[in-house]
């Protein structure tokens, strides 16, 4: 019986052991990582450099995560961004041996409670809640390495270039670097060639790329260099919303102002739709000028496309002024010049001028022409008979009343004979002259409604000219800028 009591006791000693070291590992490991912060702690001084060695560089690795393009300014030349800053440096006095605390490798405290380098952002702007460091835990290893982590949310300068507004590429630059330290004291330096983009899209700009840089400056008081990471932020702006709201519509204006030339000059609204759409024109131009920053370096290409669009309909308002001026004529107006009626291809009939210009107030045909000619010859003889008539009663009116006069002599003398046939005689002269004025004052009316006919055939070619030029003009104007 004695070996198997052995034998039990031992195996119960073993199961004790094992509770006791496990025990031990449990509640030994938590004392171990308070005691381990404790000694870590003890007599740090958080304004001293981490270095046992003073002429010794401290080197801080810098990394971003872009995770927020909040907004970008173009008159006030900033944008306001949301990152994860990230650095990592040595601290020589928070290294311990891991054997001696039960294999703790890794702690986390305060960051406040320890040495942090003095990270600032040179090109930041200050703005009210922004800018503020918070006081996260700093990730501590066994062999002294820091891992410093938190979010950060500020506004910086950024030089902005709206030549090519809206198809226009930003690069942001953010400019990182010790604000005490030099170069000997603080070495910055980038953990990796790009930033990470845990980027949360944004509906008027796409970030694409986020390269870093370091550089190092020697200014011209001091030899000390002076390090920094500059991660430049490259972003596009998206058009479709600029294209939409902004271009379509001018164009649209652009080409309804066109539309001005196709209106008869008697409706009374061919000015009128020109100076508005002008107006339209500007105004548009000036809402999108309040958005842009000041500058006379560079005219922007959203400039130069309201430029010529401006341009465009103060011609076409210019020559509607033109050909209103032409259709109402004054009161005696003079025939076109040769020229210019060969010019409209208003002296022979050709086939593309008549399709060109159908609906201008087309002349009559050559044949048609002969015809009217022919017609007119015909009114004008029958005139001449009819005054042939006149002075031919005229005659006979003369020579009825002298026969009647002297066949009746026993009842009227002679000078009741002589006047009346006089009396009677005035009166048809003057029905024959007031027929004449109004035969002569027609020509003239005819012959002026010619000529006014004339001018007004001109000024409807001339708009159809117009409207193909600057139809071309318009869409030459609006492809050429969209392409720059």
């Amino acid at each position: 019986m004695a070996p198997v009591d052995t034998t039990i006791r031992r195996m119960r000693l073993c199961r004790f052991l094992v509770i006791l070291v496990a025990i031990v590992k449990v509640y030994g490991g938590s004392f171990s990582e308070d005691h381990l912060v404790d000694r870590l702690l003890s007599g740090y001084n958080t304004d001293a450099r981490p270095v046992k060695n003073s002429s010794s560089p401290v080197t801080v690795a810098i990394d971003i995560a872009l995770a927020q393009l909040i907004n970008v300014n173009d008159r006030q030349q900033d944008i306001m961004v949301n990152i994860w800053m990230r650095q990592y440096w040595t601290d020589e006095f928070l290294s311990w041996n891991p054997d001696d605390y039960y294999g703790l490798d890794v702690v986390r405290i305060q960051s406040s409670a320890i040495w942090r380098p003095d990270i600032v952002i040179y090109n930041g702007i200050f703005a009210e809640g922004y800018a503020e460091l918070p006081d996260t835990k700093v990730t501590i290893t066994s062999d002294g390495s820091v891992t410093y982590l938190y979010p950060f949310t500020f506004k910086a300068a950024c030089k902005i270039n709206v030549e090519d507004f809206p198809y226009d590429t930003q690069t942001c630059p953010l400019k990182f670097g010790s604000w005490s330290y030099d170069g000997l004291a603080i070495d910055v330096v980038n953990k990796s060639s790009h930033g990470d983009l845990e980027f949360e899209h944004n509906g008027i700009w796409t970030v694409i790329d986020l390269p870093a840089q370091r550089n190092v400056v020697t200014y011209p008081a001091s030899e000390v260099p002076y390090p920094d990471v500059t991660f430049h932020v490259v972003i596009q702006r998206q058009s479709l919303f600029y294209v939409f709201f902004i271009f379509f519509p001018s164009v649209l204006i652009v080409f309804i102002s066109l539309i001005s030339f196709m209106l008869p000059p008697e409706t009374g609204e061919k000015l009128s739709l020109s100076i508005t759409m002008l107006l339209s024109l500007v105004v548009y131009m000036q809402l999108v000028n309040t958005t842009l920053p000041t500058t006379s370096r560079y005219i922007p290409l959203v400039g130069r496309f309201f430029g010529a669009t401006i341009i465009i309909v103060a011609m076409t308002t210019m020559l509607s002024i033109f050909v209103i001026s032409l259709h109402f004529s004054n009161p005696n107006p003079k025939p076109p010049p040769s020229w210019l009626k060969r010019m409209m291809g208003m002296s022979q009939e050709v086939f593309v001028m008549e399709w060109l210009f159908c609906g201008c107030g087309r002349r009559a045909s050559h044949s048609f022409a002969k015809e009217e000619l022919q017609t007119g010859r015909q009114h004008h003889r029958k005139k001449s008979n009819k005054d042939i008539v006149l002075l031919s009663m005229r005659s006979a009116i003369e020579k009825s009343i002298s026969t009647v006069c002297r066949e009746r002599s026993f009842s009227q003398s002679r000078s009741t004979s002589d006047f009346l046939t006089n009396r009677l005689l005035v009166k048809l002269d003057d029905i024959i002259c007031k027929m004449n004025r109004v035969k002569e004052e027609r020509g003239l009316e005819e012959q002026k409604q010619d000529v006014l006919s004339e001018w007004n055939e001109v000024a409807a070619r001339m708009d159809r000219v117009f409207l193909l030029i600057f139809v071309v003009v318009a869409v030459a104007a609006c492809t050429t800028t969209s392409m720059l």
